[in-house]
């Protein structure tokens, strides 16, 4: 299991939901210290949680490295927009990734690195080991908030391959992927993207 957040949560669950190999997700709060929020008091008392999304999946299907790989090509995690909601450790929409084992944490902070040489930009994204009991479901009408209340086709509800779920979410060329076997999934290099956020905005 790990926690994302890179925005609002109903959009950041909608498009993790589609990748290969996810098994479950919940909505949620994390990384600050108010017990039990509610949505009220993180949007708008200094709870210091983020909105994470929090995954179940099969590492044969999806690997740490792939799945962290996809959270970075989501959304800026760059300090451009590490401003208000979105600050550093403390905003309500900052970019996080909260693991709960040391394996999965050296994971992300090597993606971390590695994505910072290949932006030639520091990286705001948050990397902390928490405990199991630091995240709080949030309220049952934000849980596949999309899905519901959208009206969604078939088609985009349906699981997608690694390279259509990459092109259709990332942000970035294929050149910037991530590791080289993320890289491998076969992104058709755009030099026109800035990288710039679809999550954060």
């Amino acid at each position: 299991e790990i926690c994302l957040g890179a925005g609002c949560f109903w959009h950041v669950e909608f498009a993790l939901r589609r990748l290969p190999g996810v098994i479950d997700t919940a909505v949620g709060y994390s990384g600050g210290t108010t017990v039990s929020p509610t949505y009220k008091q993180v949007c708008h008392e200094n709870t210091n949680h983020a909105e994470v999304v929090k995954l179940r999946f099969d590492q044969s299907v999806l690997s740490p490295r792939k799945l962290i790989d996809c959270f970075l090509a989501m959304h800026d995690p760059t300090v451009v927009r590490a401003h208000g909601k979105r600050a550093r450790q403390t905003g309500q929409y900052r970019s996080c990734i909260f693991v709960y084992d040391k394996a999965m944490e050296s994971v992300a902070l090597n993606a971390i690195t590695e994505c910072t040489k290949q932006l030639r930009k520091v990286l705001c994204t948050e990397v902390r080991l928490l405990d199991n009991d630091s995240f709080w479901l949030a309220e049952d009408r934000h849980q596949r908030h999309d899905e519901r209340v959208k009206d969604k086709f078939d088609n985009e509800l349906c699981t997608l391959s690694l390279s259509q779920w990459l092109l259709h979410y990332g942000r970035r060329s294929s050149s910037i992927w991530g590791s080289s076997s993320t890289q491998s999934a076969g992104i058709v290099d755009d030099s026109n993207d800035d990288g710039m956020a679809r999550m954060m905005i």
